[in-house]
């Protein structure tokens, strides 16, 4: 690898691991923003830059998705943009909405799925990414979850910092004019897939404590119908499986984070 990263996005397509963004400090504007590695030659190749600076300077969610031989990222201002190997070039997607702002993504099922920054699991259609003309795509609540702490979800971190770092994100604010504050960009609750259900991992701050959560959600995709002629749908709803406590950091300090999670058969 060229340049040196933190929390940069990843995703395996052909047999090759892609990496964007992740790049901070005067490595920010780097022409080696992004890099695919090939594991049978053992080397790392840069791909052509985003076309526009300033995308380059924002900051990439951690989970992207590949989706028909292109790979997807959300940047810092809710804009999509993907990647197509083959072509050998970057295109720009649609929008979201920016009371949405996606937390972390994941696909199942061909869907994709993103928890926002209100603590609501939603949902949308692949094509809403590209979809033509340009413009907003909106992402869909999946419904029968109030069970879950919105407010709590919202407030997860999953990556808490200290004064130090804070200090120097601040500096980076002022040098690239950005008004997202860091707690805003750095991952909340982390989305995880298991057999075709959604894997939900979440922090909850209880005095000196730190406790990591958990919960599996089943899903079932409900077809649209027609009343008083609306069509009304077509709906997700989600099932809690199951939902524990994983672990419990005593005492809590700033730098234990969790970053990913995979899921495995033993």
């Amino acid at each position: 690898m060229a340049v040196p990263r933190a929390a940069a996005a990843a995703a395996v397509l052909g047999g090759k691991i892609y990496v964007f963004g992740g790049c901070w400090g005067k490595k920010v504007d780097s022409l080696d923003w992004a890099e695919v590695f090939d594991p049978k030659t053992q080397t790392w190749d840069t791909l052509p830059p985003m076309p526009d600076r300033d995308i380059r300077m924002l900051h990439i969610h951690d989970s992207i998705v590949v989706r028909e031989e292109k790979v997807y990222a959300i940047v810092g201002k809710d804009i999509t943009y993907y990647y197509s190997p083959n072509e050998g070039q970057w295109t720009r997607g649609n929008t979201t909405p920016p009371q949405r702002n996606p937390r972390d993504w994941c696909m199942i099922d061909k869907l994709i799925y993103c928890i926002d920054r209100k603590g609501h699991l939603c949902w949308c259609e692949p094509e809403d990414l590209e979809r033509e003309p340009q413009g907003m795509y909106y992402w869909r609540r999946v419904k029968g979850l109030d069970s879950l702490n919105k407010k709590t979800l919202s407030t997860s971190r999953l990556v808490h910092f200290d004064s130090k770092l804070g200090a120097l994100w601040e500096a980076h604010r002022i040098t690239t004019g950005s008004n997202k504050k860091l707690i805003d960009i750095l991952p909340g609750a982390r989305l995880s897939t298991c057999g075709g259900n959604i894997v939900l991992f979440w922090d909850v701050i209880n005095g000196d404590q730190l406790e990591i959560w958990f919960a599996e959600i089943s899903l079932e995709r409900r077809k649209a119908l027609e009343m008083w002629g609306n069509i009304i749908g077509p709906e997700m709803w989600g099932n809690i499986v199951s939902s524990h406590f994983v672990m419990t950091v005593d005492p809590f300090l700033d730098h234990y984070k969790v970053l990913h999670s995979v899921s495995v058969n033993l």
